[in-house]
């Protein structure tokens, strides 16, 4: 560790450079609960936004092999071998994840899978196949504009991913504005608005990283870095199996809801608690590309400070808002004049007022682990937490409770889980 550079390097510092990358995630999650007061304001509100949940769940899944593309440019930027091994796969792999979910949105496809195996209520089958297809391009788009945003962070340039998102964020708001005024079935006008905004984004970064010279070959060469295809690949292949077991478990979480005795309120209320949770929590999640990048100039003890404090800052929001008068009306303006559904959010929110706290931890002792290339105890930590979301959420489900809380309390327990592996991980490799 370089002591004089850490010392230059304040927590100030790290706050200033990391607000504009959390507003990056900020914006993306408002998405969520913009999608979802447009929806609650069309007929068949709570239809809607089930089918709509259950149709952005399987998207992300599909989506979840690319999520650590950022992670991946961030930490390979530093060699031009890496970033045209990585550019390559960033193509292959998103072209092909496209290509699958657009399958998947087939009806002949999808309504054999989305009964069989995902136990959805046949009334909403014909609406997540419709959003589905519209939203095919979801990956590529994705998985193009995170490698572009892993350049523009390693370059310092975490303004322009804020700018970036907020046009993905303007532009989704256009949309749904104007498709509510047309009266536009709700479940269409939500997959083309995500798709249009998502599309809006990934050419905006493209434009950045050319102004910005983002995408020039790098000043210093960093070496031991994985320099072709087959080696990009093994260093990348533990972070994408981690987020398909993330968000495969939250897509089965789904289906596990659709079996509660609360089935379709259950999953319209998760669906839009846990969104609004996300626009909080999202925000901490940058702390990860932090720590990758100043893991060399900074103590590991500060940079965890900076998380904790990232973390704890947004938990005290979340419990503000599940707690005051002013939350409750916010909650009443997310959905609408749904009083069964604004009754079920609220104990959600609650019981997540932690989460922020805990994604900001979970994402520091990742940003450690990935920038010591240990990305295998990434994966396995991930294993043990989504599993321990199914097991609980299962038998809580089996046992009558309520749906929407049951999902709460098993995600809380666990990243509890995955956490603690983490820290067991990290604490092992110090001694």
């Amino acid at each position: 560790m370089k002591l004089k550079e850490s010392q230059s390097v304040s927590l100030g510092t790290l706050w200033w450079e990391f607000l504009p990358l959390s507003l990056s995630d900020v914006t993306m999650a408002c998405g969520d609960p913009m999608m979802t007061t447009t929806l609650a304001h069309l007929p068949d509100a709570q239809n809607n936004l089930a089918a709509v949940g259950i149709a952005k769940s399987l998207a992300i899944f599909f989506e979840s092999p690319i999520i650590m593309i950022l992670h991946a440019a961030n930490a390979l930027a530093g060699s031009q071998d890496s970033r045209k091994a990585l550019w390559r796969f960033t193509l292959l792999v998103g072209g092909g994840l496209t290509f699958l979910l657009s399958l998947l949105g087939l009806p002949i496809i999808f309504n054999f899978v989305g009964v069989s195996l995902l136990g959805i209520p046949s009334a909403m089958l014909a609406t997540v196949s419709q959003v589905l297809l519209l939203m095919g391009g979801w990956p590529f788009a994705i998985a193009w504009r995170r490698y572009f945003q892993g350049l523009l962070i390693y370059h310092g340039q975490s303004r322009a991913v804020a700018k970036a998102s907020i046009f993905r964020l303007l532009t989704l708001a256009l949309v749904l504005t104007g498709g509510f005024f047309l009266r536009i079935t709700g479940g269409i006008l939500a997959g083309f608005a995500l798709i249009s905004g998502v599309i809006v984004e990934a050419i905006a970064v493209t434009i950045f990283a050319r102004l910005s010279g983002a995408i020039l070959p790098p000043q210093i060469e960093q070496p031991n870095l994985p320099r072709n295809l087959t080696q990009v690949w093994k260093f990348y292949l533990p972070l994408a199996n981690s987020m398909m077991v993330v968000w495969g478990g939250r897509a089965i979480l789904i289906s596990i809801l659709a079996r509660a005795e609360d089935a379709t309120i259950a999953i319209a209320a998760w669906s839009a608690a846990w969104g609004l949770v996300l626009v909080i929590a999202n925000s901490t999640r940058m702390v990860q590309q932090m720590v990758i990048k100043y893991r060399h100039q900074v103590s590991d003890k500060q940079l965890l400070t900076f998380a904790m404090s990232v973390g704890a800052a947004c938990s005290s929001l979340l419990l503000l808002m599940s707690l005051t008068p002013i939350g409750d009306r916010i909650v009443q303006s997310f959905i609408g004049n749904d009083l069964t559904l604004a009754k079920s959010i609220k104990p959600v929110l609650l019981i997540c007022a932690i989460v922020p706290l805990f994604v900001a931890l979970q994402n520091a002792i990742q940003g450690f682990l990935v920038s010591e290339n240990r990305t295998g105890h990434v994966n396995l930590s991930t294993w043990l937490g989504t599993g321990t979301l199914l097991i609980i959420s299962t038998f809580a489900i089996n046992k009558g409770m309520n749906g929407a809380i049951a999902a709460a309390i098993a995600m809380i327990t666990s990243m509890l889980v995955e956490i603690s592996c983490l820290l067991w991980k990290r604490v092992a490799k110090s001694q």
